[in-house]
């Protein structure tokens, strides 16, 4: 659900969240300490998300969602409508990956998967699998349209697609040594991307 959609107790729950994380990371977040900054009861945290982890997996399948729009709306007909759909959905990949909040997250579970792998889980299962699969699907679409290469396996082409979407942006960003990339820069990329994934295993 989209933040402008939300009820404001679940908004403020949900950046009471992400404050308490940043500050005292995931194991040292407390849903009795969220639900302090958030002004609700515990009762209320609960009724909401059911626990921190359902907190954080709420945040992450919306970015998820949000990244996804470009492919589940796309219908994949011809080698054109394939590009618009696979670029859009680089735009949208990108947009949401670099954003702060998600980077943060990003940097959050690396610092603590030597501790926990829960967080990193979270973000595997609801966030990076989701994606995943998305894409899989519109790959497999365009092969079965005679797009795409019809012998070569849809999950590495689509690791591909995503390799050469961000490279090494995201851990860059994650190591705070560039700045997030412009509306223009993602475009770019995403078309790049795109281009070479039809090079490289187009028919």
């Amino acid at each position: 659900m989209p933040a402008k959609q939300q009820s404001p107790r679940r908004q403020s729950i949900v950046a009471a969240a992400f404050a308490v994380l940043m500050e005292k990371g995931y194991a040292g977040a407390s849903t009795l300490e969220i639900a302090r900054r958030a002004r609700v009861s515990k009762r209320e945290l609960y009724a909401e998300f059911g626990s921190k982890a359902g907190i954080l997996e709420a945040l992450i399948a919306e970015t998820a969602a949000q990244m996804q729009v470009p492919l589940t709306s796309a219908d994949v007909a011809d080698r054109a409508s394939f590009v618009a759909a696979l670029t859009a959905y680089g735009n949208a990949a990108l947009g949401e990956l670099s954003g702060p909040h998600v980077v943060a997250i990003n940097r959050l579970a690396a610092a603590e998967a030597g501790r926990s792998s829960e967080l990193g889980k979270i973000l595997d299962t609801r966030g990076r699998e989701p994606n995943r699969r998305a894409l899989v699907a519109i790959i497999k679409t365009a092969q079965e349209a005679g797009i795409l290469k019809p012998d070569e396996e849809p999950d590495i082409i689509a690791g591909h697609f995503f390799a050469l979407l961000t490279g090494d942006l995201l851990l860059r960003l994650m190591l705070g040594v560039m700045k997030r990339p412009t509306a223009r820069e993602i475009a770019r990329r995403a078309e790049a991307a795109t281009t070479a994934i039809l090079r490289l295993h187009g028919v």
